[in-house]
């Protein structure tokens, strides 16, 4: 997925612009507003039209990807210990 290299915007769908530098960089535009203030030389976090997150988001926004993180880990985990409790009731079964 990516990433405006001006307003750092996330976009799923290609659009915008993708120029490729000479040393083989790409860099990425969600539109040409953002290229534009790119050549303009401005500063992303002096603009007000960009629009950030504040810090207390940012930080309620990483604690949940933390939490789904475990949760997956937890369910691969559960995952790998059915098919051993599957082999160990097919043992009784046989006796």
């Amino acid at each position: 997925m990516p990433t405006c290299s001006f307003c750092k915007k996330h976009y799923n769908t290609p659009r915008g612009l993708t120029v490729f530098t000479f040393d083989g960089r790409s860099i990425h535009f969600c539109s040409s507003k953002c290229k534009r203030n790119l050549d303009l030389k401005r500063d992303p976090k002096k603009v007000n039209w960009i629009k950030r997150e504040e810090k207390g988001k940012k930080a309620e926004i990483e604690a949940e990807r933390k939490a789904e993180l475990e949760e997956a880990k937890v369910e691969e985990a559960e995952e790998k210990v059915k098919p051993a409790e599957k082999s160990k009731d097919k043992e009784e079964k046989k006796e």
